[in-house]
Formats: C-alpha cells, structure tokens, sequence
C-alpha cells in the first residue's frame, strides 16, 4: 500500500516537474526571441544613428556649416524612405554629393507662348516643346464668360490651368493652379525649369531655362 502511494507520489512529482521543465523552456524560447528582437532593434538605431552623422558630416562638408538635428533627421528619413522605395544607395551617395547651392544653368532661356484649350475645343498653336522636341507642354483651362453668359473662344486667366508635360519616352509630368506657376521637369542630367504666366487673350507665356541636375 505504502509502495503505491509512492509511486504515484514520485510519477506525480516527475509529471509535475516534467511540465514544469518545459514550461521554463517555453519561457526560455520566449526571452531569447524578445531579446533578439531588442538587439535587432539596437543594432538598427546604431545604424540611423551612424547614417545620420555620416550625412551630416557629408552635408556639412559640401556646405561648410553644421546643420540642425531635427534637418539632419528629416535627411536621414528621407534617405530611408528612398532606399525603400527601391532607389540605389549609389544613386543616392552620387545625388547628396554632387548637389551644391549654386545652380549651374545656361546663360539663356527661352521664351515660347501657345494657346489653351477649352471646353470648346482644340485649336492651332497649342503646343511647344523645349529640350530639342523631347519636352512637349500643352495646357487646358475654362473658357472665359461674356456679359450674356455665354462661353468665350479663349481662357479664363483667374481660373485654374492644367499644364502637361510630356517627356521623350513616355513619361509625363503635370502642374496645376492659377497663373503664374513654376513647374520644373527633370530629363536625364538636366532639370527644365518653367515659368508660365498669361500672355495675350487665350495665350500662355511660358519660359523654359535648363540647369544642370542634380
């Protein structure tokens, strides 16, 4: 009798400590993945840490100032933010470096009009194109209203345009608002920087002047 009340005691005691055994494992697995995530996390602050004052000695190199931490920190997302999206770090390193305050742009710009379209359609002269025909820019606005309510032949000024840009290649670019806008288009190692007011009646003025980029 004694002998079975031992056993069970003793295979009680073995399950008990069994069960316990591997519930501090579980405990165990568990901290070292906390623990591993906290390090991860530690190592990838080290990281933003080092990137923030590797471009801040960068910017401060290329501009000869020290710069805020809260810009350095905005930067330094920025930086994170275009590295996610897929742009390389060599791209990156090479646009940091070689932007400069100094703009670097041709002597001359060139000045074009061309007419909006309006809801009454489309006509001659409504397109010009800068950069050898590989920047196309056209633009659509609200037909003026005469005293009688009546819908003019040429745009309203006051009211919103949209301006289209339309890159060699396919691509497009697009600005809108009232008049003047200062749209700019990036094309291969050039940025083309527009400035767009109202000419003559159903005329926009638009004024092209390419600088080096970045």
């Amino acid at each position: 009798m004694w002998t079975l009340v031992l056993c069970l005691a003793l295979g009680i005691g073995y399950i008990a400590y069994d069960s316990g055994t591997a519930l501090a494992r579980r405990d165990v697995v568990r901290l070292e993945d906390q623990l591993a995530k906290l390090e991860a996390e530690n190592t990838g602050l080290k990281a933003d840490i080092e990137a923030a004052l590797e471009l801040e000695k960068a910017i401060e190199k290329q501009h000869g100032r020290k710069v805020p931490p809260g810009k350095a920190k905005e930067l330094v997302n920025l930086v994170r933010e275009r590295l996610a999206a897929g742009v390389s770090l060599e791209r990156l390193a090479f646009v940091i470096g070689a932007a400069q305050n100094e703009d670097r742009c041709d002597d001359e710009a060139s000045t074009k009009r061309f007419i909006v379209q309006t809801q009454l359609g489309e006509g001659a002269n409504d397109t010009v194109s800068f950069a050898n025909n590989r920047i196309v820019v056209t633009a659509s606005g609200t037909a003026a209203i005469d005293a009688s309510g009546n819908p003019e032949a040429w745009f309203n000024p006051a009211l919103p345009v949209a301006i289209q840009f339309a890159v060699a290649g396919g691509a497009t670019s697009d600005a809108s608002g009232i008049l003047p806008l200062h749209p700019s288009v990036v094309l291969g190692g050039s940025e083309y920087r527009f400035n767009l007011v109202a000419g003559a009646r159903g005329f926009i003025n638009v004024t092209g002047h390419r600088c080096d980029y970045p």
